[in-house]
């Protein structure tokens, strides 16, 4: 464990889950593969042109292109999730939000274990085709059976209150980045495609919806930048411009937030949590920035360079927290960036050093401890920022 580092009690049901199942561990590298059929033979076909989308719309990774003749047999996906209702994992009473109650947790945790194996199952599976540079067209295809599988069942449709919907979006925004590794694989008969971006765009246009009708802070905390980075994922997926631009201005609301230190005000009102939430809200900023830069978008340029402060705070923050607990006034919570579920938190940082190599200083710290792994962004994000995109 790194001197003075920070330690995150929060399990991966806290958040909305990035790594394994179970909700307690983040995901297992190559020695636990999800795949258990064979594999099929691609269909000997000329390479098919990738379906048209607006220029600008390309991820920031490999989006390799295959062909195959129709879905192979793939493992079930854990039954979809039609309607989601949550109790609070806090401490009833505790309006900074950073005391969390045992007992609800572990009622959460059940709750949500379906969605996090779908996502770790999705972002597995296209995190191998990509890695095989499309030669792995069963593992693709699976990651396609299984959003498709959830896009006809009408999946996440039903959000009962804020946090619900707060899951939702960071979930989604799991969901159209594994879209985006694997929609370059084209299936011939039955293609899925069709089917998953309708339901991403739906779940999208209905969690904007939801945002711009809230007021408070939940206006301007990380629940807001989330939601943009389910956008503009979406918007990558199937070239909606309106979902481009609700994005932009999503992340721009946080941005604008960033003060002269790199902090951010809400999240330094999460009193011992709030080293956890710096790094939690810096994640879909920085993974926006990526995604819309291929638009022309450069966040990176917003008030004086903002994000680069926010991306050196909330990291320093890894090394040790004495800033931020004198500027709290209280110790930090704990955690421990030589395991998995500490690295989880810290994946996003993947794509800053990609654009900014040598910049923050502790980059040196976290790069030790790949492959650095969060599903809720795209699963494995050291392979795929080195992927190119």
């Amino acid at each position: 464990m790194l001197s003075g580092g920070i330690a995150l009690a929060l399990s991966l049901g806290g958040c909305g889950g990035g790594g394994s199942p179970d909700g307690k561990t983040a995901v297992p590298q190559e020695s636990s593969p999800v795949i258990v059929a064979p594999a099929p033979t691609p269909v000997p076909a000329p390479t098919p042109t990738p379906s048209p989308q607006p220029a600008g719309y390309s991820a920031p990774f490999a989006q390799p292109t295959a062909n195959i003749a129709s879905v192979p047999d793939c493992p079930a996906p854990p039954e979809a999730v039609v309607r989601l209702s949550l109790p609070s994992m806090y401490v009833t009473g505790d309006n900074s939000f950073s005391q969390i109650d045992a007992t609800k947790q572990a009622e959460r945790e059940a709750i949500l274990k379906p969605i996090h194996r779908f996502t770790y199952g999705v972002s597995r599976y296209a995190n191998k085709y990509v890695a095989s540079g499309g030669a792995d067209v069963k593992s693709g295809a699976c990651a396609l059976a299984w959003l498709d599988n959830w896009a006809r069942a009408g999946a996440m449709q039903q959000m009962v209150d804020n946090e619900t919907q707060f899951i939702r979006s960071v979930q989604l925004s799991a969901w159209a980045i594994a879209y985006a590794q694997v929609k370059n694989l084209k299936v011939q008969s039955n293609a899925p495609d069709p089917a998953i971006r309708a339901w991403l765009t739906g779940l999208a246009n209905d969690m904007r919806s939801h945002a711009d009708s809230l007021t408070g802070n939940t206006v301007r905390n990380n629940h807001r930048y989330w939601a943009g980075l389910a956008a503009v994922a979406v918007a990558m997926d199937v070239g909606n411009e309106g979902l481009t631009r609700w994005g932009v201005e999503s992340a721009r609301i946080g941005i604008s937030q960033i003060g002269p230190d790199g902090s951010l005000p809400l999240e330094l009102a999460r009193k011992t949590r709030a080293a956890h939430y710096h790094l939690y809200a810096a994640a879909p900023l920085v993974m926006t920035a990526a995604i819309v830069k291929n638009t022309g978008v450069d966040l990176y340029a917003d008030d004086g360079g903002a994000l680069h402060r926010l991306v050196k705070f909330a990291t320093d923050n890894v090394v040790s927290t004495d800033k931020i607990a004198a500027m709290t006034g209280t110790p930090q919570d704990m955690f421990d960036l030589d395991t998995a579920l500490g690295q989880q938190y810290v994946a996003w940082f993947e794509f800053y050093i990609r654009a900014f190599p040598g910049r923050a200083s502790a980059q040196a710290a976290i790069a030790k401890e790949r492959p650095l792994v969060n599903n809720e962004l795209g699963g494995d994000l050291t392979m795929l920022a080195a992927s190119g995109g």
